[in-house]
């Protein structure tokens, strides 16, 4: 499913007014009478219920006063705080305000009955900015949105958190944190990336009226998968196959004091259905993945300090012409060795290359090496990684990762997965997939070595290596969520995740 910046819903509501012939304010009563429904929901069971509506001057706040006529329509104890001059209403939120005074919804405008009406809401909606807000937050209105995070015991808010901006997830000075967000037609790319994320609750998509035509013409290149994609994605199995038919991956990967990478990778590439893996790395690591993963083919390499040396690339440049992928990186260590081993593989491979860890390290110092490969590679950095490559701070990484990333990707032509608590995928003509699985219990050492098993493991499959890093960080993240479920948040382990891969599969095939 897309998602959109403010200015591109924008675009499309003004597309839906003026081509299709919806006006605005047919937008707003739609927008309000998805959110009433929810609230009536959320209200069942409770005797003479009551809500409490903070609305702002802009469209935002037209959508909560035109819910709190409906709410009143349909016997709900509803009122509207409304602490601003009614100098610079929209016109369509002057129309409702209007209205829903003329219908008799009642209007608090002092501070205190403010509070002490909050504290008595069994909801309270957030209807103050929405997605227009492009500035900190400070004076009243900070003091409202201290009020209702202070007093509210449930906030559904309208849209988007007030607070929250809409294009990168960036709190602005202080944000609303609901417990409900029901955003319009997508959900706005702000609402999927932290720090936004931790303020939105459960989010509710509503349809308004907007026509997918509309959407489809403004060139959208953001997205998210939901679970229809997943299915479609991973292919369904034959029933007369062999190993052969599910490729060939080498991994290429660990280093006498690192060999848990390799088997990581190799162990999350199994088990998200790789046919055959060949565990390459340095000859003391050999009889560790040999225990931990029997079923890879082991192929040792001479080593210098424990780690590969240049000279490696000539024991197995014969064997990985037969590759259908190669991961390269995890656990490989930091040498100048590694780093000229790496890159003659990189120069030379004939086949597509999923580059992590000191695989990356290894080029932090030329990525323009990745402009030369046959095949687009996919690398899998995370913000310190990225640090590296870019020479930009982790702090402006974290800050506009969906950027960086498509950036980084359209520059060196490669697909390129920027690891956080919302990984961005990107791919070199600008298409995003902002990844929504996953949870804190995989904040753990070898979690991205199972991410790169099953990124190349996919590939090797056969998915077109952007799709293959999108459901790759998906699956890998639900494989997290499962691993927690069992587990709970502090003790999860790597070998968990990759163990539970199949588990996530499982539940699309």
């Amino acid at each position: 499913m897309k998602a959109v910046t403010a200015e591109q819903m924008k675009k499309i509501d003004i597309a839906t007014s003026e081509q299709i012939g919806i006006p605005s304010i047919v937008l707003m009563e739609n927008a309000a009478r998805e959110v009433c429904d929810v609230c009536l929901r959320e209200l069942e069971g409770i005797e003479e219920p009551k809500v409490v509506i903070f609305a702002g001057k802009g469209n935002n706040g037209g959508d909560g006063f035109a819910l709190a006529r409906q709410l009143h329509d349909r016997g709900v104890d509803c009122k509207i705080v409304f602490l601003f001059d009614t100098s610079k209403f929209s016109q369509d939120a002057e129309i409702n305000y209007n209205i829903a005074i003329k219908c008799g919804v009642p209007v608090i405008s002092g501070f205190t009955e403010a509070v002490i009406e909050t504290g008595r809401a069994d909801i309270v909606v957030d209807a103050v900015f929405g997605t227009g807000i492009s500035r900190k937050i400070e004076g009243m209105y900070a003091e409202v949105i201290e009020m209702i995070n202070t007093y509210a015991k449930k906030v559904i808010s309208i849209d988007i958190p007030s607070g929250v901006n809409s294009d990168d997830g960036m709190i602005m000075g202080t944000a609303v944190e609901a417990d409900i967000t029901v955003t319009f037609a997508l959900p706005k790319i702000g609402l999927l990336l932290y720090p936004g994320a931790s303020c939105c609750g459960d989010i509710k998509i509503a349809n308004i009226s907007i026509q997918p035509s509309t959407i489809d013409e403004m060139n959208i290149k953001t997205a998210f998968l939901d679970k229809k994609d997943v299915y479609n994605i991973i292919p369904k199995r034959q029933k007369r196959t062999n190993k052969g038919d599910y490729g060939r991956l080498f991994v290429i990967a660990g280093s006498k004091d690192m060999t848990g990478a390799l088997a990581l990778c190799c162990k999350g590439a199994f088990r998200s259905g790789a046919g055959l893996v060949y565990a390459c790395t340095v000859r003391s690591g050999i009889s560790v993945v040999q225990q931990l993963v029997p079923e890879a083919v082991v192929t040792p390499l001479s080593e210098y300090e424990g780690m590969v040396r240049y000279e490696c690339y000539d024991e197995i440049k014969d064997k990985i012409q037969r590759a259908s992928a190669i991961a390269v990186g995890p656990g490989l260590g930091m040498s100048d060795d590694v780093s000229e081993f790496v890159k003659k593989l990189i120069y030379e491979a004939d086949t597509t290359l999923v580059i992590d860890a000191d695989g990356l390290n290894a080029i932090a110092d030329d990525p323009s090496i990745l402009l030369g490969l046959k095949y687009t590679p996919v690398i899998t950095p995370h913000p310190g990684e990225m640090s590296r490559l870019t020479g930009l701070s982790v702090r402006e990484i974290l800050e506009d990762t969906v950027n960086v990333a498509r950036d980084f990707a359209v520059k060196y032509n490669c697909v390129t997965v920027l690891k956080d608590a919302r990984s961005v995928i990107a791919a070199p003509d600008g298409r995003v997939v902002i990844n929504i699985t996953g949870n804190p219990s995989m904040s753990t050492g070898g979690s991205g070595d199972v991410l790169t098993g099953v990124i190349s493991s996919f590939i090797a499959q056969g998915i077109e290596p952007f799709f293959a890093a999108a459901v790759g960080a998906y699956i890998h993240g639900l494989s997290g969520d499962i691993s927690k479920e069992k587990l709970g948040t502090y003790g999860v382990m790597a070998w968990d995740i990759a163990e539970n891969v199949a588990e996530a599969i499982k539940r699309f095939r």
